[in-house]
């Protein structure tokens, strides 16, 4: 709804910011059909400012965790968070963070992203320990892909008001799988590369 009452439809939307055109003819509304990479060019979905030197050609990382308790007063209930790191430590991105009110008591992940979470899975503090199951498509927090090279993934979660604990898995670029030894705080870690 506009000033003054006037109601606007979707469809007149569109067609003032010149997104649709109607047409007849079945040979365009087939043409109409085709992916977004076709319709409004080769970099549709990309950010074309990003420029980075040597983008890795690699599609995804899969990591999969349990965590288990730290051991502080409110366990089971926690937060925590999964992120990714350079090998020299400058945070690219936040894959996962579950807590909100609480989050601050990450001190790791806080400390790293300001509190980052673009494009991150978020949810409530968790009332249990679960298997966390997240994918990275290789961009940082601007949606830029990122440089071949090392990089570091973390997972931290804590049970109480404080710091809690803390795996880092350091990986490169390469396809491939790797998994982690089972520590007191996490267990069953794979890490997937492809």
């Amino acid at each position: 709804m506009l000033r003054g009452g006037a109601v606007v439809s979707t469809l007149g939307v569109l067609m003032f910011a010149g997104c649709f055109q109607p047409s007849t003819g079945a040979d365009e509304i087939e043409a109409g059909t085709e992916p977004p990479g076709q319709l409004f060019g080769a970099d549709a979905g990309t950010n074309s400012t990003c420029g980075t030197a040597n983008p890795t050609p690699l599609s995804k990382l899969h990591v999969v965790v349990l965590t288990a308790p730290f051991g502080g007063k409110y366990k089971p209930r926690n937060v925590g968070a999964i992120w990714v790191e350079t090998a020299a430590g400058a945070f690219v991105k936040t894959l996962e963070r579950w807590g909100k009110t609480r989050s601050r008591y990450i001190t790791r992940w806080t400390a790293a992203s300001a509190g980052n979470v673009v494009d991150a899975v978020t949810s409530a503090t968790l009332s249990s320990h679960v298997t966390h199951d997240r994918t990275w498509d290789f961009t940082d927090k601007s949606t830029c892909k990122v440089a071949a090279g090392n990089y570091k993934l973390k997972i931290e979660h804590t049970d109480y008001n404080g710091p809690g604990a803390l795996i880092e898995i350091p990986f490169t670029t390469t396809a491939g799988t790797q998994s982690s030894p089972d520590t007191a705080n996490f267990k069953n870690v794979v890490v997937t590369i492809q």
